[in-house]
């Protein structure tokens, strides 16, 4: 699940984030409900509206506001993922999958889909197919700690424990590598 980055003029969306950020995430949701009312073209408002609930599993109207959210914009990215990561929730892995690759489709420095493709096939033991989504995110992020994290666990699945644990120890920022060596954090 993502939350793209809102921060702007809108006193609304400033309001909503900060209830967010606080905890009162069920102040939040009514919050954007009632603004939703009235104002109906804002997809940004749905897509948070979307996301609230699906942080508190509530996958029906998640769908349903990352949904409108589309219909008003079909080039936010999160939007996508979001509805991606419902889907996967629900086990209709196919059309995540699609999902994912539309989310990435339209913002290509968006490594969660990557990411969550990769954990995906993993999950169908394609390692080959997994470590490729993991290596096209890491090519963007080599330091994007989820999926180093990811690619280390599926090593370590795969028997390959010298390459799985370097990837564990570089998603907790112990160390770094790069081509010219390691360096101990």
């Amino acid at each position: 699940m993502t939350i793209e980055n809102l921060e702007s003029d809108n006193e609304n969306i400033k309001k909503v984030l900060k209830l967010f950020q606080i905890g009162k995430i069920s102040e939040a949701i009514n919050n954007l409900e009632i603004i939703t009312k009235k104002e109906k073209e804002n997809y940004k408002y749905f897509f948070l509206l979307g996301t609230l609930y699906l942080s508190l599993k509530k996958l029906d109207l998640a769908e349903k506001n990352l949904n409108i959210s589309i219909k008003l914009n079909d080039k936010n990215s999160n939007s996508f993922h979001n509805l991606a990561c419902i889907l996967s929730i629900r086990g209709n892995i196919s059309e995540a999958k699609s999902y994912f690759l539309k989310a990435h489709e339209i913002d290509n420095n968006n490594i969660e889909p990557l990411s969550e493709l990769g954990r995906i096939f993993e999950n169908e033991n394609n390692f080959e197919e997994a470590k490729k989504y993991f290596e096209r995110a890491l090519k963007i992020d080599i330091d994007h700690r989820k999926t180093n994290l990811r690619i280390g666990n599926m090593y370590l699945r795969m028997n390959q424990h010298k390459e799985g644990l370097k990837f564990i120890q570089k998603s907790a920022g112990l160390i770094r590598f790069s081509d010219k060596g390691f360096e101990i954090i």
